[in-house]
């Protein structure tokens, strides 16, 4: 082939993304049919490496990377998919800390198109075979796996986890999932294996008993949070982890916000699971793994003067941690807000809390063919009391932003995962 037609690794990386979101246009199909074929037309993948899976409606992208840091620190070797990313697909799969590497996802990619169901095969049954190929391929001593949506029909749940965790239940994808706690908690509890340890932070009564249930039909271990272990905060970044078995007393949080206390001591009940089936962890690293734990788009600072500021809250809840977020840390701040949401999402109840903090609003749209219309946003923000305006592009509301802060103010870009990514890379950029 003449040097001219040699095309470089970043071209074909680029070409296997763009085959990828082709796939998108299935949008959200639940059920394990599908994603079973295709991993046996694979060699089952799932099954090379022990995993613990995630599901719950808020927290679980921080709770699998507590899981992750605490067993790297132990000098396990670790994988870990979670979803969405925000600027590199290869953000999903990463092996022992950094992004899988271009070429496995080009091999993987291969592998799954010559076996896959072109006329029904989603995006996200898809990626998920590709992740399972490339853990599978690093063989990781232990995998930690996020749920994309539900858990009972997501294509995650091919897996037999080592562990199980269940996060905080709340009202969320109610089209998919069910309109109530308790039948959202059911969609979740569906990852419970049997025989599996499970453990789990989830504290409403009807979602609980769900749960409880579930596990107890399945003869499931079960910990559950308040019950069985605790994180007590005792400082602003500092919290103690206690269960029937451990005590750990001044852990640094290395993520921010004080909702991050309960999921860091999920993960670290989690881990002890792992410690109960052979695993060597030592104090030592429970607290250098959760002081060391970072995961892009939570309450991450950007930059300084003026201060930029981006999070991936996209639940009325995940908002309101938020909001309480940026109060502990910027009590009299004003932010100049990105804001950008889902037109599938609660977006008018996001909208105003996050209003309700807020010195002016630009509106933008985010990437992907869900978006809501920035301008029917603008227009709700300026009735909840706020001065707000629709821009065109992402970037191009960003430096509208930056164009009116000074040095002491502070810039948020929130409302979806798929909009603060483009921010990010412009920090980042500029920074190198």
């Amino acid at each position: 082939m003449p040097a001219s037609q040699i095309r470089s690794l970043d071209d074909v990386y680029q070409d296997t993304y763009a085959f990828l979101c082709t796939l998108e246009r299935f949008g959200i199909l639940l059920g394990l049919e599908n994603m079973t074929r295709l991993l046996d037309a694979l060699g089952n993948p799932q099954f090379l490496f022990p995993a613990v899976h995630i599901a719950g409606s808020k927290g679980k992208g921080s709770t699998a990377s507590f899981i992750t840091s605490i067993m790297r620190e132990a000098g396990v070797k670790t994988a870990l998919y979670t979803s969405p990313h925000l600027s590199d697909f290869r953000e999903r799969i990463r092996i022992n800390g950094s992004m899988v590497s271009k070429e496995a996802v080009i091999r993987a990619t291969e592998q799954t198109r010559a076996v896959y169901d072109p006329q029904r095969t989603t995006f996200f049954e898809f990626t998920t075979a590709i992740a399972h190929l490339c853990i599978a391929e690093a063989k990781p001593d232990i995998a930690v796996v996020e749920v994309g949506l539900g858990g009972r029909l997501d294509a995650t749940n091919i897996l037999r986890p080592a562990v199980t965790v269940i996060t905080d239940i709340a009202l969320e994808h109610e089209d998919y999932l069910g309109d109530t706690i308790a039948a959202i908690a059911r969609e979740k509890a569906g990852i419970i294996k049997p025989g599996v340890p499970l453990v789990t932070t989830a504290t409403r009564p009807d979602a609980l008993e769900v749960i409880q249930e579930t596990a107890r039909a399945a003869s499931a271990p079960m910990k559950q949070f308040v019950r069985d272990f605790i994180g007590i905060r005792t400082a602003l970044d500092e919290f103690t982890y206690r269960s029937d078995k451990l005590e750990l007393k001044g852990l640094k949080l290395g993520l921010a916000g004080g909702h991050q206390v309960k999921n860091a001591a999920l993960a670290c009940a989690a881990v002890e699971a792992l410690r109960e089936s052979g695993y060597e962890v030592s104090e030592d690293a429970f607290r250098r793994g959760i002081e060391s734990t970072r995961f892009p788009g939570r309450f991450e600072v950007l930059r300084r003067r003026p201060d930029v500021i981006i999070d991936g809250a996209h639940t009325p809840e995940a908002m309101r941690l938020l909001k309480h977020t940026l109060r502990r840390f910027y009590p009299t701040a004003k932010p100049l807000v990105l804001m950008g949401m889902l037109a599938e999402k609660k977006w008018r109840q996001m909208a105003e809390i996050l209003a309700s903090v807020a010195g002016e609003v630009v509106c933008v749209a985010p990437q992907g063919d869900r978006a809501l219309d920035p301008e029917e946003l603008a227009a709700w923000v300026r009735e909840c009391g706020v001065p707000a305006r629709a821009e065109r592009g992402i970037v191009e509301g960003f430096e509208a932003l930056r164009e009116m802060a000074s040095p002491d103010d502070v810039i948020l870009a929130a409302g979806s995962l798929y909009m603060i990514g483009p921010v990010r890379d412009a920090c980042i950029e500029e920074a190198g």
